[in-house]
């Protein structure tokens, strides 16, 4: 018996038989193009087959040596993760054979072989043979995709679904059970029309250009808030035209909501809870965007800081730049935004607030000061205003201003506490 080399190229046919079969005339068309193993079925020492026989590509049994032992070698064959994926044909010599093929097919073999053998019929069978077992059916792929926690869809190229592995919460489906997603587009399913319409518009771009993508989306439907990753890249047929979309979708809520509270944190200062440096250089940077003007800038620094930290200790000066904060937030109106930019300085950001106005919040702060204290000390702060009207003007020089008026004011009440 020959040993087939695993190195040939050429694919390899097992062809299971006793010497009741005269296969001659078969393995004379099968060696035409491919390896043919012998093996007797009475000998069961399939191991020995994996052994010496390489890489199987096919099987062709006698339909009476199939159905031995009650058909036992198909039962056999469902625990070998080797073998079972080997597509099976059954060789009818004799007419009474056919009923045992029948049997076959039911069991799992894929075709069957009969005189007169046609050189190409026979060919082009272990062909398709080979091919089907080569590549899961279109359903058997489905079915192990839904195992994946990801949900994974393939659209044709009018955005129909073929199909999805998982149904989510935002789609306005049937509560039939048999109620299928195939065929029907996101305008059809999905609760957020709006959503649905960029969708379709996102994968005819994508359709029309032939790149993939990947970003991001928040939802927020049915009271719950998920974050969603899409990942979406074209399908191509053998010419390389675009059929449709295959697309990925992973639940990244978890890991999105801590990166936001990561980069919320950057963005935050620990002690005061106010924004931060950062946060006041990016919010510059960003100021064409959505401005409305006026915009008032206050510059405000604590007094005394220094006297507090070497009298009492450096908590108690951290309490003293706490309590400042806590007075802005208290005072200013919800839409302005506090910035702790240094030790004990502060810019304060008025939207659509005039300068007049500013200088009308820097009273009421400063009439508030009374009611913050701390070792019968109250909190002493120096403001100085500037105003912005339009991005034409330099946001830079408005905050020099701001901070030339805050230390005017700084010496003016130094002054005034020596003269009291």
């Amino acid at each position: 018996m020959e040993v087939i080399n695993s190195s040939d190229r050429r694919r390899t046919i097992l062809l299971v038989a006793d010497e009741e079969n005269d296969l001659t005339e078969l393995c004379m068309i099968l060696e035409t193009k491919y390896r043919v193993f012998m093996h007797d079925n009475r000998v069961r020492d399939f191991e020995h087959i994996k052994e010496q026989a390489g890489n199987i590509s096919v099987a062709i049994i006698c339909a009476k040596d199939a159905a031995a032992e009650n058909f036992g070698l198909f039962e056999w064959l469902k625990h070998d993760s080797m073998l079972v994926s080997v597509p099976m044909l059954i060789y009818c010599g004799y007419e009474d054979d056919i009923s045992l093929a029948e049997e076959c097919l039911k069991k799992g073999a894929v075709d069957i072989i009969t005189p007169p053998l046609h050189q190409g019929i026979i060919l082009n069978r272990i062909k398709n043979a080979i091919h089907l077992k080569d590549s899961a059916t279109f359903f058997e792929i489905e079915r192990m995709l839904k195992e994946l926690p990801s949900l994974i869809y393939l659209k044709d190229e009018k955005g129909r679904y073929v199909f999805s592995t998982h149904y989510w919460h935002h789609l306005d489906k049937s509560n039939t059970p048999d109620w299928t997603i195939r065929g029907k587009t996101d305008v059809e399913i999905r609760k957020d029309k709006e959503n649905a319409i960029k969708a379709m518009e996102s994968d005819k771009a994508l359709m029309a250009s032939g790149k993939g993508t990947s970003y991001i989306i928040e939802i927020n439907e049915d009271g719950i808030q998920e974050y969603l990753e899409i990942i979406k890249e074209p399908v191509r047929d053998d010419a390389g035209n675009i059929t449709g979309i295959i697309a990925l979708i992973n639940n990244v809520t978890e890991k999105e909501q801590m990166r936001i509270s990561l980069e919320e944190k950057a963005m935050k200062d620990e002690l005061t809870g106010a924004d931060n440096r950062r946060c006041f250089e990016q919010f510059i940077t960003g100021m064409e965007k959505g401005c409305q003007f006026p915009i008032s800038f206050i510059s405000a620094d604590c007094n005394n800081l220094k006297k507090m930290n070497d009298t009492y200790g450096h908590l108690v000066g951290d309490e003293y730049i706490r309590m400042a904060a806590l007075l802005f937030k208290t005072v200013l109106p919800k839409e302005s935004r506090i910035f702790r930019t240094g030790g004990d300085e502060f810019i304060l950001v008025l939207p659509e607030t005039d300068i007049s106005h500013a200088e009308e919040y820097i009273h009421l702060l400063k009439n508030e000061e009374n009611r913050y204290s701390i070792y019968d000390k109250h909190i002493s702060i120096s403001y100085g205003v500037a105003c912005l009207t339009n991005l034409e003007d330099s946001v830079r020089d408005c905050l020099d201003l701001a901070d030339k008026r805050m230390y005017a004011d700084k010496k003016a009440q130094k002054q005034s506490a020596v003269c009291e």
